[in-house]
C-alpha cells in the first residue's frame, strides 16, 4: 500500500537564518509524530537577495524531501 503524502509550503524571503531551524523542526515531527506519512517541504523562495537559495539548495541536495 502507498503511504499518503503530506505536502509542506514554506514561503521564504532573505530567511537565511530560519530556513534550517524551520527545515529541522518539520523534519523532527515528521518522523517523530507522523513517521505514517510520507511528505515533502517546498520552499518557495521569492528572490532572496541573501543566501537563503543557496542554504535551500544545499538542504535539497542533501534531503530527498525537500
Amino acid at each position: 500500500m502507498t503511504r499518503k503524502k503530506i505536502s509542506i509550503i514554506t514561503p521564504c524571503y532573505n530567511e537565511e537564518g530560519n530556513v534550517e531551524a524551520c527545515y529541522q523542526a518539520t523534519r523532527q515531527v515528521m518522523e517523530a509524530d507522523l513517521p505514517q506519512y510520507d511528505y515533502e517541504h517546498i520552499f518557495a523562495d521569492n528572490a532572496s537577495s541573501d543566501r537563503t537559495f543557496a542554504l535551500l539548495r544545499g538542504l535539497a541536495s542533501q534531503d530527498k524531501h525537500v
